[in-house]
């Protein structure tokens, strides 16, 4: 979400990778943990305040999903040139109410929310054409140092964990005039 502020207010390209927080969930998921400072129906204030200041509406969700077909439908999303759209529709509904994200119809709404043919996609995801290059950029990730999401990559240099927007743009700034 703060990348499209951020592509839009400083003509940058994002290039979303997948990165599987939890490859060994359960495909049915399981309830989420209780992170410092959330209550069992609210994110952090920290995490609140990003959320406020970028115009997002956030709530704890209850759940974490195993993220895996998200991912398979992100990476055709990205040959379609819609990952964007499809990157937006799911984090929103997920962020905002608890959507299961490795669900079948959900991800069918989010698909055709974002103007691609689920009757394409359904499958080829229901086949596994798409998890092996997300397990392999999964792994690419991982050797690259990164140890969770989000993280971004900024001229080379990792910042990852809840990074604020400004501290973003200062990265941005500081690789494009170097």
């Amino acid at each position: 979400m703060l990348a499209k502020e951020l592509s839009t207010e400083l003509s940058i390209d994002v290039d979303r990778r997948p990165y599987l927080l939890r490859p060994e969930r359960p495909p049915e998921g399981e309830e989420r943990r209780l992170f410092d400072g959330e209550t069992q129906t609210e994110l952090n204030a920290a995490m609140q305040e990003r959320a406020k200041g970028v115009g997002l509406e956030m709530h704890r969700p209850q759940w974490s999903p195993n993220t895996l077909r998200a991912h398979e439908v992100t990476a055709y999303a990205k040959e379609k040139g819609k990952d964007g759209e499809l990157h937006h529709l799911a984090a929103g509904a997920y962020w905002k109410s608890g959507v299961d994200l490795n669900d079948m119809e959900v991800l069918k709404g989010f698909v055709e929310g974002a103007g691609m043919d689920w009757g394409d996609l359904g499958p080829r995801i229901e086949s596994g054409e798409y998890q092996s290059a997300v397990l392999a950029e999964y792994a690419a990730a991982k050797e690259r140092g990164v140890g969770g999401t989000p993280t971004y990559m900024i001229g080379g240099e990792l910042h990852g964990g809840d990074v604020s927007i400004d501290e973003l743009r200062e990265a941005i700034r500081s690789a494009s005039a170097g």
